[in-house]
């Protein structure tokens, strides 16, 4: 494979050679004898790719400064695998997805406000932790396949990261923070942004993103919690032992081990504990 084999989407014809960035990743890594292919590479020719293009007409929004939107897509450990380059263009979307979180906390706080007139703070507060959290925000990042266009490190690539959802969710924190800073930090732009990727999602899954009944699907740990005290009058709790591959979580509720698992993540082991826990009414053996 020759090195301008990555220098352009596109042959001299005008026919593409990667319709996505997952397919660009995949040939990039398969050259594994060729130094420093990107040596020179423009990275903000991604975003003529097709997968990236047919992104920006899925939101709705197309991108002034292309080097913004690369700067969404890229994870960090794309940016480790790659750090040799010493291209300032190069960088991580962490501090993007820091200020998305807190854009995307806002604007569904201002939805559902406006939705729910009769719902009081605590009721609203737990709808929008059912919707702007990892789960919620990687299956909105499905209905648009930000997967698919996704930069992300060897070993991620190879291991099916761009279907993970804790990427996945960053991934979107991220672009909805480049679509703010492109935008001129215009709120109204981004918010329309969001309205058209839940329509998306509900068109695609029949389901209502800010429905009530999200409730139910969410805050595992909290209910199981209210269910403890009611019952039993004491706090559920979680042990882990931690080893090369992850986390060992053991559920108790006072001297009784009533679920256990393993996995990368204590967070999200806890809160699928608790479901299981919840759903099989472990807590009445």
């Amino acid at each position: 494979m020759q090195e301008t084999t990555f220098n352009s989407p596109y042959q001299a014809n005008g026919d593409a050679i990667f319709n996505s960035i997952h397919l660009w990743l995949g040939a990039l890594y398969s050259a594994a004898s060729q130094k420093n292919p990107l040596q020179n590479f423009d990275f903000n020719k991604l975003a003529t790719i097709e997968s990236v293009k047919k992104l920006q007409i899925l939101i709705q929004y197309n991108f002034k400064n292309s080097e913004t939107l690369i700067n969404a897509l890229t994870q960090s450990t794309f940016c480790y695998e790659h750090k040799h380059l010493n291209n300032s263009s190069i960088k991580s979307n962490e501090r993007l997805e820091f200020l998305g979180d807190s854009l995307v906390n806002f604007l569904v706080a201002k939805i559902l406000y406006n939705r729910y007139p009769e719902s009081n703070e605590g009721e609203l507060s737990k709808l929008r932790g059912a919707l702007v959290n990892e789960l919620s925000l990687s299956k909105l990042a499905i209905a648009i396949s930000l997967g698919e266009n996704l930069l992300l490190g060897k070993g991620e690539h190879r291991n099916h990261g761009q279907l993970k959802a804790s990427i996945l969710a960053d991934g979107l924190e991220a672009l909805f923070a480049a679509i703010y800073i492109d935008s001129g930090e215009i709120t109204e732009v981004l918010e329309k942004t969001l309205l058209v990727i839940i329509n998306t999602y509900e068109a695609e899954t029949r389901k209502q993103f800010f429905a009530m009944d999200n409730l139910e699907l969410f805050d595992s740990k909290t209910q199981l919690q209210e269910l403890s005290v009611s019952l039993f009058q004491t706090l559920p709790t979680y042990k882990f032992a931690e080893d090369k591959n992850g986390f060992t979580v053991s559920l108790w509720i006072g001297d009784r081990m009533l679920a256990e698992a393993h996995g990368p993540s204590k967070k999200k082991l806890e809160k699928e504990l608790a479901r299981v826990v919840l759903d099989e009414k472990r807590y009445q053996l």
